[in-house]
């Protein structure tokens, strides 16, 4: 039996929650409770009522409960459940879920019965046989975490969470899982004009000249200049810019609990402004690159492939940008007021400095693209 009650919350937002109830023989045999909210929420409320319920049923009278889940098919409704709530699972996380919900190994354990051995044989065959990095595999262990953690309160599933930090700590042990160490890749002048060349790369070696219809040269060195993540990037407005002031309002920057509304105005160096003063206007659009991520993403590493640059990512465009601005001499509190970093611990893992003093090491660009620094601050 499904009940429903709705309620607002402090910021006016209502909220349409479902519980449902299953007895069996006169006693509670399981239940069960969820929130929705935005379009359509006390549609969906029912929908997920009516559906969890009858599934829930289907399981009891097969002799069977939740508690016969297998970590892979707990994964996959862990994710199930996370479509539509007000803060999404970031696209790292919901990746590397979906994944492990078609993990063989995992399909063959019982989240109920789970035991660090079971964990920890996972992990191994993660490290030795499909060759992932210690970081890699101690994400994957994280996430059977929040998994359990999750099942024991959403699902009742008595999971034993002592198992799983004992795996962590013999794989610990192992070196099977550790921390990601600190990253210093940084593109040379050199790297970055072929990757901003290849939208007019010659094609088939015919001599023709093919372009993106994405601004893939523009989009590399604004991530340069700015020091912006890719996501962020692609959401940036034009109504959020104010040119003469030399900021721009990022919205939903990266946190590690806040996903959603974590909006910050930060300062945009000369350059980036220029950058952003070639990009048309797109009528009925309100981004300024009005692209996908994804798009950007993969003729990026396209790019990369075919001018022979090795390990090298979107991501080390940020780091590189941070550098550089220390390299410009900036500040601590001017570099954190362009990159968004709020201390100095989490701003120091970026920067990878080439040579101590002044160095501009995109000063060849300043017919085109102005001078380096911030708007308001004298040039060197």
């Amino acid at each position: 039996m499904a009940t429903f009650k709705t309620r607002k919350k402090k910021d006016g937002t209502v909220v349409h929650s479902a519980q449902i109830r299953i007895m069996k023989a006169g006693v509670q045999a399981f239940s069960e409770a969820k929130s929705f909210e935005g379009r359509g929420a006390e549609k969906n409320a029912r929908l997920w009522a009516a559906n969890r319920e009858a599934e829930v049923k289907k399981l009891l009278a097969n002799g069977k409960s939740l508690s016969d889940l297998s970590i892979a098919q707990a994964m996959a409704r862990y994710l199930k459940e996370h479509e539509n709530v007000p803060k999404p699972l970031g696209k790292t996380k919901r990746g590397t879920m979906r994944l492990m919900s078609e993990e063989p190994i995992l399909s063959t354990i019982a989240l109920a019965e789970i035991t660090a051995s079971d964990i920890l044989n996972y992990l191994r065959k993660r490290h030795d046989e499909d060759n992932a990095k210690p970081a890699t595999v101690l994400q994957d262990l994280a996430y059977i975490r929040v998994l359990a953690k999750y099942a024991r309160v959403a699902w009742s599933i008595p999971v034993n969470l002592q198992e799983i930090e004992d795996a962590s700590g013999v794989a610990s042990q192992l070196g099977i899982v550790d921390r990601s160490t600190c990253r210093d890749r940084r593109p040379t002048y050199d790297e970055l004009q072929k990757i901003c060349s290849y939208k007019h790369r010659e094609k088939n070696g015919k001599g023709r000249m093919s372009e993106f219809k994405t601004p893939l040269d523009d989009i590399v060195l604004f991530a340069v200049f700015s020091a912006r993540r890719l996501g962020e990037i692609v959401r940036l407005e034009w109504n959020d810019l104010d040119a003469l002031k030399g900021t721009i309002l990022v919205k939903d920057m990266k946190h590690p609990r806040k996903k959603i509304g974590n909006n910050m105005t930060l300062f945009l160096p000369r350059r980036a402004i220029k950058l952003i003063e070639k990009q048309p206007k797109v009528e009925g659009e309100s981004r300024i690159f009005p692209y996908a991520e994804s798009t950007i993403g993969a003729a990026f590493q396209r790019a990369c492939r075919w001018a022979d640059i090795e390990d090298l990512t979107f991501h080390d465009l940020r780091h590189e940008g941070v550098s550089h601005l220390f390299e410009l001499q900036l500040s601590v509190p001017e570099v954190s007021m362009v990159s968004g970093h709020r201390s100095w611990s989490n701003l120091a893992r970026y920067t990878h400095l080439t040579q101590a003093g002044y160095y501009d090491k995109y000063s060849v660009l300043g017919k085109e693209l102005g001078e380096a620094g911030l708007i308001g601050q004298p040039s060197p």
